[in-house]
C-alpha cells in the first residue's frame, strides 16, 4: 500500500498511513496477547523497516536507525514498552 502512495503523496502522509495501518494493528496485538512469539517480533519489525525504507525511499540495504529518529517512530520493543506502561497506568 505504500509503495503506491509513494508517489502521490508527501511523506508525512505516508506516516500517517503507516501509523494507522501498521501501529494500531499492532498496538492492539500487545494488548491483547503480548508479543509471545520471538518469531513473530522479528516479523513486525522487519515489516516496520520495510515500511521506514519505502516512506524514505531508501534501499534494501541501508540502516533504519536515523529514519527512525527522523520519522519520530518507535521501534516494536519501544511500543511495547510504551502500551503496556500505558495500560498499566490505566488499570490502576
Amino acid at each position: 500500500m505504500l509503495r503506491k502512495l509513494l508517489h502521490i503523496v508527501d511523506v508525512k502522509m505516508l506516516h500517517i498511513v503507516s501509523f494507522a495501518h501498521f501501529y494500531s494493528q499492532i498496538s492492539y496485538g500487545i494488548i491483547l496477547g503480548g508479543l509471545s512469539s520471538s518469531m513473530k517480533n522479528v516479523f513486525i519489525h522487519i515489516i516496520q523497516e520495510r515500511a521506514i525504507r519505502i516512506m524514505l525511499r531508501w534501499g534494501p540495504g541501508t540502516s533504519c536507525r536515523e529514519g527512525f529518529k527522523k520519522l519520530d517512530i518507535l521501534t516494536v520493543p519501544c511500543l511495547y514498552i510504551f502500551v503496556l506502561m500505558l495500560f498499566a497506568v490505566k488499570k490502576t
